[in-house]
């Protein structure tokens, strides 16, 4: 369900928006309008949403590079109890070492077999890192059950994994795993701390001195190590999120890039042809930008450009792509839609587009005819809301364009843009039937 229509009226007066907001006119971002109590109450809700795609796209790659190289970090791990149990067969933190090994070994083959299906689901990353620290946990704990309470707080190996296990977080791109996995450990290697204290004085192990003495002052700071590692690696994922987003997104609109738009619609081409799954691209070209930039200037005509491109995230659905493919050429993914379904949705894409209204200083422009925008009129002649833009747009879809590759299926999508162009503009085209047939959806 798309969100409520917001205002599409543009006021443009002596002091023009700053271009660094023009993003922020269609809502992209978190910022909260309201007042500033309303800012802080919302803060906290904004860090455990992750609404924008672009960081949910780049958790899932980072799952996937993570998956693969734990499998091999830990089989390299294994290495090391194997060694111990070849060496001392007799010792028992040697066979628990080499049991949580084969357990992490386990655990990582079936994560990578997960993350290598076509939907990676966002609990993996929560999943994989709660099991990461828990298994270590469970390893430190089992040298308790086992009366060797001494080596489970004076580990000089498994104690040490955790920090990895946090240094990992910071591959996924998502500031809730990183303070979940830290706060995780935190209470978990607490609670094995509290537990081995009440076996002081019991327990004979602790008169054994190859792994120290319980110590209260370590304990503390070796907790206090791991909230510092927490807040050292979700410092480091806040800014690679900031740095992520601004990569990829376009600072004008908000829309994406071209480069990062062609990744993703590689990968949908892809899974599309291995699924059967239908993939639509929609070409949007704004009428007469050119004329309206070069009458009323290249600043009223990027407040113009960003307030477009929040029409159109408006009316899109969350696992579509939408990207600024040149000028005021805009271009759209639609994963899962036929050419019918993407048709109907450009429809009211359009609509929306022509809705777009703006205000100079009292007197108003539109945009009418073929020849470009009007000059400007007094207001006691007009109205001062007129539309001002129109979009004409083409649309292809896979497989019934039968398009081999991503870049056949862009170029039927530009061809038929061209054709609502050259056949009246304002409408939304898509082909019918034979290569030299369109059908008009709109006019």
């Amino acid at each position: 369900m798309s969100s409520p229509r917001r205002s599409s009226t543009i006021r443009v007066s002596d002091r023009l928006t700053p271009l660094h907001r023009m993003a922020a006119l269609h809502g992209t971002g978190d910022d909260d309008p309201g007042d500033g109590s309303e800012r802080r109450r919302s803060t906290w809700s904004r860090f455990w949403r992750i609404s924008d795609p672009v960081l949910r796209d780049a958790g899932i790659k980072g799952e996937r590079s993570i998956a693969k190289y734990r499998l091999i970090a830990v089989a390299l791990l294994c290495l090391i109890p194997i060694r111990a149990v070849i060496v001392s067969p007799g010792l028992r933190e040697s066979w628990i070492g080499l049991g949580i090994t084969v357990i992490g070994v386990i655990a990582g083959t079936f994560f990578l077999w997960l993350t290598h299906r076509d939907v990676v689901r966002s609990w993996i990353g929560f999943a994989a890192s709660l099991l990461d620290v828990t298994t270590v946990s469970a390893g430190l704990a089992l040298f308790v059950a086992l009366d060797m309470p001494h080596i489970a707080v004076n580990s000089r190996v498994v104690f040490q994994v955790y920090f990895i296990c946090l240094a990992v977080t910071c591959l996924r791109y998502d500031r809730r795993i990183c303070l979940v996995t830290g706060i995780t450990a935190m209470v978990q290697y607490s609670l094995i701390v509290w537990w081995a204290s009440i076996t002081v004085g019991t327990s004979p192990t602790w008169t054994d001195g190859s792994y120290g003495t319980f110590d209260v002052q370590d304990q503390i700071a070796r907790v206090l190590l791991l909230l510092i590692a927490t807040i050292v690696s979700l410092t480091i994922v806040l800014r690679v999120q900031q740095l992520r987003v601004l990569s990829v997104r376009d600072r004008l609109t908000g829309l994406m890039v071209r480069g990062y738009f062609d990744e993703q619609l590689s990968e949908a081409f892809g899974a599309a042809r291995r699924t059967g799954e239908p993939l639509a691209v929609a070409m949007i070209d704004l009428d007469h930008f050119k004329s309206f930039n070069d009458r009323f200037g290249h600043a009223v005509g990027d407040m113009v450009l960003s307030s477009v491109s929040g029409a159109i995230t408006r009316l899109v659905r969350a696992e579509d792509v939408v990207g600024r493919y040149g000028g005021e050429e805009l271009i759209v993914l639609l994963p899962g839609l036929t050419r019918a379904g993407a048709s109907e949705r450009m429809e009211r894409i359009r609509q929306a587009i022509s809705e777009v209204q703006v205000e100079v200083d009292g007197p108003s422009m539109s945009v009418n005819g073929d020849d470009g925008p009007e000059s400007l009129r007094a207001p006691n002649q007009v109205d001062h809301s007129r539309s001002v833009l129109t979009a004409s747009i083409g649309v292809a879809s896979w497989p019934e364009d039968r398009a081999g590759t991503m870049e056949a299926l862009v170029y039927r999508a530009d061809a038929r843009l061209l054709s609502a162009k050259a056949t009246g503009r304002n409408r939304v085209v898509s082909q019918a039937g034979s290569t030299d047939e369109f059908a008009i959806i709109s006019s």
